[in-house]
């Protein structure tokens, strides 16, 4: 039950200010030690990654030190469906490396984002069921996470999520991906790269505990099988339990994620990839009004560890195992073919007591007495989906010249199948909840009001190619595809859907990479986002989300020392939006006649200052407009999407001496404002958010502390709603111990 809207302005804050000197401080640090070579801390390794070479266009297990050194990542193969380097590439790919997970403390994939450049995380705050982000202000969570290049949708409340221990990195590719990879968020991907097989023995134990008394331990263990190496293995798992920092929750998750690789020859290899996870928890806090969050009601404001669920039915559980496998085999110097393929199930339960405001609001509705201003009104929801996915990529790759000219095309069908089996219901019963003095268990109604009881199905075959022409400097990229996209829907509540269309995605991009490690770039894109449901008033399902964009950008990867900084510009249009009938006096209908743009600028950098001083800073800010809605919010800002964000994190590790060994990070996040309600009258104010890290590591051990939110602010992070309003993360301490040999 969302809405959009959008205001057309740019917004600038004095806290952007920031990570503005920031960067420039950075950009002068980097002209100042131009002619030096300052190289960044390796990042240790213990197993060399069995598979192709450097040049190895797959990634298919080609190695970790191609894609990701230290902090800063010149290559990487979300852009062009395989391994190349980020300066050509016609879009901008942000690159979160092993090294940076590990300094920072990540623990979920949206903690992986938090400082990079046009992605913007966590913005419900702590969740345990969904990874959430928005890419360019559009939501992304959904139709923008991919594994290893293939697809993780999801829809309603069957959602997925990978364990950053499993991960060798994050990709997040900004701007348009449906030329490469089908329907896909219009602001882009989150594709989470898993760590592979190796050949050197690697064995590493990792415990850790925080604050909150949840203690967790992981295991990364690998070598090969064989003595040739032709045969190796990977395994990674986790296990977590405790209490989290709500006044009544506990979380418990268990990781496997095995991995085999085969490579009988210096030309072929297969891996075989597993994962299986399983979780328990409670629902954490969330959905307050934004009378005692953001702005003090009568009684000041809601503290923001309380429960507002019911203990006697909250749940929130959820199995998910995958299964797959990639496979590369090079004919000769110009052939090679490869194919990735994965299914996937999930399958979860998730029982929840929602608030939806105070009682006084909604007094006299199923007996709910009013004169109680401190009392939310919650309704009882569940729901239990299950959902399958299949994904298989074939791809065949050739290089050749014609005349100057040099090629590497890629020709490529894949082809997707999601399928969701739901049943959603509320109770009619409104439930009290005193926020001053909370007792549960009281009048938690029975599900008797079921409003989603079907079974939907997408299906998606694409056919693409892909040509990179270079001419000296010059580097032209030029993607065509089309896509045949199904979706039915059998409804054991209402009249049953199907259809079917064909939809085609276009890109042309163009980089020239100077000598001095400057690269301009420019792109066009027409893409198609998948979109699931039925319009009410035709009862056909819904036409799939289209648009398009342009870009333009510059990159520099300087020669003499270690460092990557992009600056880009874009203007994004997405048609086809699913907006509230507002208009029509239908407020929680979606009817799909909306369009949003959004235009911005984007500013990254990752840098070694000087010798073992790492940086990366970080700045974002949007234009979002709704020019086409339903009702008359047309020209606002969409909820919940601030259009102003920055970040910085410096890391430094000792070189020498009797403190060798010691390492120390520090962060600061700041988000710019945002927007509560349609009508832009209710203002979530901005927000600055520290961090900081201490490590020491001698020998096989390293000893490590994180801390997220360091001064512990209060802050709410976003409302979806005057009604819905989520605080941020309060503080969190994590220690860990780590063993490897």
């Amino acid at each position: 039950m969302s809405g959009i809207y959008g205001d057309g302005r740019m917004v600038g804050g004095p806290a952007g200010a920031i990570c503005l000197l920031s960067w420039l401080l950075l950009v002068q640090g980097a002209q100042a030690q131009e002619n030096d070579v300052v190289a960044l801390d390796a990042v240790v390794v213990a197993g060399e990654t069995v598979g192709t070479d450097a040049g190895s266009p797959a990634g298919n297990g080609a190695a970790a030190s191609e894609v990701e050194d230290g902090y800063v990542a010149t290559r990487a193969s979300t852009a062009v469906k395989g391994v190349a380097s980020r300066l050509e590439t016609p879009q901008n790919v942000s690159v979160v490396g092993e090294g940076q997970l590990q300094d920072q403390g990540v623990h979920t994939v949206d903690e992986a984002t938090r400082y990079s450049s046009g992605i913007r995380s966590q913005q419900f705050g702590a969740n345990n069921r969904v990874d959430w982000f928005t890419i360019r202000g559009f939501a992304a969570e959904q139709d923008g996470l991919f594994l290893d290049g293939l697809s993780l949708f999801s829809t309603a409340f069957a959602s997925w999520r990978i364990d950053p221990a499993v991960l060798d990195r994050v990709e997040i590719l900004k701007g348009p991906a449906s030329v490469l990879y089908g329907g896909t968020s219009p602001g882009g991907l989150v594709n989470l790269v898993s760590k592979k097989p190796v050949i050197e023995p690697l064995f590493s134990l990792t415990a850790g505990i925080n604050d909150d008394g949840q203690a967790y331990s992981a295991i990364d263990m690998g070598g090969r099988l064989t003595e040739d190496g032709s045969l190796s293995y990977r395994w990674n798992s986790v296990i977590l339990d405790g209490d989290t920092y709500a006044d009544i929750a506990e979380e418990f998750k268990g990781v496997v994620a095995p991995s085999l690789t085969w490579a009988p020859d210096a030309d072929t290899t297969l891996t075989v990839l597993g994962y299986y996870q399983s979780e328990d928890s409670n629902n954490l806090p969330g959905f307050l009004p934004y009378e005692g969050t953001v702005r003090p009601a009568s009684f000041g404001r809601i503290d923001r560890e309380l429960f507002t669920s019911d203990p006697s039915v909250d749940e929130y559980s959820r199995d998910q195992a995958m299964i797959g496998y990639e496979f590369e085999h090079r004919f000769n110097e110009a052939f090679t073919v490869r194919q990735n393929l994965r299914y996937a199930h999930t399958e979860s339960t998730y029982d929840y007591v929602y608030p939806f405001g105070y009682a006084d609001d909604l007094s006299g509705l199923n007996g709910l007495a009013g004169g109680t201003s401190d009392q939310l009104a919650r309704l009882h929801f569940r729901t239990t989906p299950d959902a399958d996915s299949f994904n298989v990529d074939t791809q065949l790759e050739s290089t050749f010249a014609t005349g100057p000219l040099d090629h590497t095309l890629l020709v490529g069908l894949d082809y997707r199948y999601y399928e969701i089996d739901d049943l959603q219901g509320t109770s009619t019963l409104y439930s009290p909840l005193s926020v001053i003095d909370p007792v549960y268990g009281i009048n938690i109604g029975p599900i008797d009001n079921i409003y989603v009881d079907n079974t939907q199905t997408l299906t998606q075959t694409g056919f693409y190619a892909q040509d990179q022409i270079r001419f000296g400097q010059l580097v032209v990229t030029l993607n065509g595809r089309a896509d045949i996209i199904e979706t039915q829907l059998d409804s054991n509540l209402g009249a049953d859907a199907e259809a079917s269309d064909t939809y085609f995605s276009g890109r042309a991009g163009a980089a020239y990479v100077f000598d001095n490690g400057i690269a301009p770039y420019v792109s066009y894109s027409r893409f198609v986002t998948p979109v699931l449901g039925v319009d009410p008033d035709t009862q056909l399902p819904f036409e799939q989300g289209e648009g398009k964009q342009y870009e333009v950008g510059v990159k520099y990867q300087p020669t003499g020392f270690d460092s990557f900084v992009t600056a880009s510009l874009f203007d994004l249009t997405r048609g086809n939006v699913l907006v509230n009938d507002v208009a029509g006096g239908r407020a929680f209908t979606q009817i799909q006649v909306g369009e949003i743009r959004s235009r911005g600028i984007e500013l990254e950098g990752t840098l070694a200052l000087t010798d073992g001083l790492s940086a990366i800073a970080s700045y974002t800010a949007y234009d979002i407009d709704v020019t086409e809605t339903s009702d008359i919010n047309q020209g606002l800002t969409p909820v919940a999407i601030p259009e102003e964000f920055a970040s910085l994190w410096l890391d430094y590790k000792v070189q020498s001496g009797w403190l060798k060994g010691l390492g120390l990070g520090g962060g600061v996040r700041w988000t710019g404002k945002s927007y509560a309600n349609l009508a832009n009258s209710l203002v979530v104010p901005d927000f600055t958010v520290f961090d900081a890290a201490v490590s020491y590591e001698r020998g096989n051990w390293r000893g490590q502390v994180n801390v997220a939110n360091l001064t512990d602010k209060r802050y709410v992070a976003s409302c979806n709603g005057d009604t819905s309003c989520f605080y941020g993360d309060p503080r969190k301490v994590t220690a860990s111990l780590t063993y490897t040999w």
